[in-house]
């Protein structure tokens, strides 16, 4: 009776899996989104672009810039920090001691 169990157990796991993966593949393809080539390179215009929205990527300082499109904009190279946008803004940070 141990050799069942095994089997059934074995199944219910495959099963199981089969069922948790099934979404992750499934959202991996179809929709209106192309990511379908990439590039490692150390220069160069590497972009693309469709409809509203540009997708850039480098691994090297070279193609440090700013892409725009629409309402987006994405900046390439090393990632210092955010870009600003907007007004200034007063930060108020209480500071409470207690003795």
């Amino acid at each position: 009776m141990r050799p069942f169990v095994f089997k059934q157990w074995s199944l219910l796991l495959a099963v199981g899996v089969f069922l948790l993966l099934t979404p992750v593949a499934l959202a991996q393809s179809g929709g209106p989104y192309d990511l379908s080539w990439s590039t490692i390179d150390g220069g160069g215009a590497t972009f693309s672009s469709g409809g509203d929205y540009t997708l850039g990527g480098t691994i090297g300082q070279p193609d440090a810039g700013l892409l725009t499109g629409g309402d987006y904009t994405l900046g390439g190279g090393f990632w210092g920090g955010g870009a600003v946008t907007g007004g200034e803004y007063d930060v108020y940070l209480p500071l409470v001691l207690r003795g």
